[in-house]
């Protein structure tokens, strides 16, 4: 099933356990797209917080640097792209996982996540049960580059 913000979620979750105790913030300047991702992530045990301005997301971040653990990321986004973005969370906190939520194609979506080093990329618009386990595996895998 593949999900888009207009769609009711229906494919079932993981345990609830997937993500406890896991902090998220997910920037995006579709506020469906992130009511859809509390949605989808909350029931699973995740802490989700939204941001629609990546601007003010940093600021958000860089204030609370150590509570998140998991950033979903827009990579097309006006003011502020996600490169840039990219660019200052991990200044902000090196340890922090990425993932690039995108439309774009996978070619290009592979090409950012080798250029920037990010985690994994989601592409939009996705099925619920590989997001949820692409999410899954970022969370329980060490920092990208670790040992």
């Amino acid at each position: 099933m593949e999900l888009t913000a207009t769609q009711p979620m229906t494919a079932a979750a993981p345990t609830p356990a997937t993500g406890s105790n896991t902090c998220v913030l997910a920037i995006d300047d579709n506020i469906d797209f992130l009511q859809l991702l509390k949605d989808m992530l909350e029931p699973c045990g995740f802490d989700v917080h939204t941001a629609v301005n990546p601007v003010k997301a940093l600021e958000v971040f860089q204030r609370d640097k150590g509570k998140y653990q998991l950033i979903l990321l827009d990579y097309y986004m006006p003011q502020l792209d996600g490169a840039k973005t990219f660019e200052w969370l991990r200044k902000l906190n090196p340890k922090v996982k990425v993932i690039v939520c995108s439309g774009a194609d996978e070619l290009r979506l592979r090409q950012i996540q080798a250029q920037h080093k990010i985690d994994a990329y989601i592409h939009k618009p996705f099925r619920v049960k590989e997001a949820i386990e692409t999410i899954h595996r970022v969370v329980s895998r060490p920092v990208y580059g670790s040992n």
